[in-house]
């Protein structure tokens, strides 16, 4: 499949059909390399991002989603990378949720979002010290630079990773800039552990054209001129998520699966986390 307009370096590697259809196309097809650790849709899908709906909307789940304080999750994992910082810049900032908490804990840094969504730009003007930018032509135009910057669940969506990154690179970034990637595992416990159907069913999506692993993230990042300082592997859902998908095949987890295991959910997910079977990756560095 030479011909494959996918980012390097997986262009080259050798590739099979893992699954027909996706959940939101049965003509869109998902493929995976021989690693095992990279795959990719195909017929290339076409998302307009300003019609976009998040999924997490589409299904209801924003309830169960508050439940879980994921921005607070995220913080703890990479705070310590964040200290001593004039500013930072949070592409695909969304409502500003993480921004918020970075003001509250950091309040003398200097705030910067990119997000298309207008919907959540009120939301995000009630943060101190946030300039918002709608895109990352408008904010390359102000030729600002940033000593962190951050991009959850972000990356996924990119159809072109290496122009979007080298925009980055050379527009964006000090010398000494850190840039602080999330991004979707394939090693997802409930793909690589369970093998559970009904999840793969509903894991692969048109918004995602690619998916990423704790070993791929690396060599996308390092074949596009970064260097890797630390790979963090980060398990977002819990025990009650993962019994709810296995026992009755839907999203949303399940109140009884949480108050019955509520106590045994830490160390489930340090488990998960030692083990690198992890719904998400966390990717840090530097341009090379």
């Amino acid at each position: 499949m030479k011909e494959l307009n996918i980012p390097e370096p997986f262009k080259m590697e050798q590739v099979e059909l893992l699954q027909e259809g996706v959940y939101d196309d049965p003509q869109i097809n998902v493929y995976i390399n021989k690693q095992k650790d990279f795959a990719f849709l195909y017929p290339r899908p076409v998302v307009d991002y300003k019609e976009y709906l998040p999924r997490v909307k589409k299904l209801n789940l924003q309830k169960y989603k508050k439940q879980r304080s994921v921005y607070m999750e995220r913080y703890l994992k990479i705070r310590s990378f964040i200290n001593n910082i004039s500013n930072l810049l949070e592409i695909g900032a969304g409502d500003g949720s993480f921004l918020r908490i970075i003001n509250e804990n950091y309040p003398a840094v200097d705030l910067s979002a990119v997000e298309p969504d207008i919907s959540t730009l009120s939301q995000r003007e009630d943060i101190e010290n946030l300039e918002n930018y709608e895109n990352l032509e408008e904010i390359c135009k102000y030729n600002n630079k940033y000593d962190v910057i951050c991009l959850f669940h972000v990356l996924e969506h990119i159809i072109d990773p290496s122009t979007y990154l080298s925009i980055i690179g050379q527009s964006l970034i000090k010398n000494d800039s850190l840039v602080i990637i999330e991004v979707p595992s394939l090693f997802d416990p409930l793909l690589s552990v369970y093998g559970c159907e009904s999840y793969k069913k509903f894991y692969f999506q048109s918004q995602h054209p690619y998916i990423y692993s704790n070993t791929s993230i690396v060599r996308l990042m390092e074949r596009n001129g970064f260097k890797t300082k630390e790979v963090i592997n980060y398990q977002r859902y819990g025990i009650e998520n993962h019994l709810n998908w296995l026992a009755n095949n839907s999203p949303g987890g399940s109140q009884l699966f949480r108050n019955i295991f509520n106590k045994t959910n830490k160390s489930y997910i340090t488990e998960l986390e030692d083990s690198g079977k992890t719904d998400t990756v966390i990717w840090i560095g530097k341009l090379n």
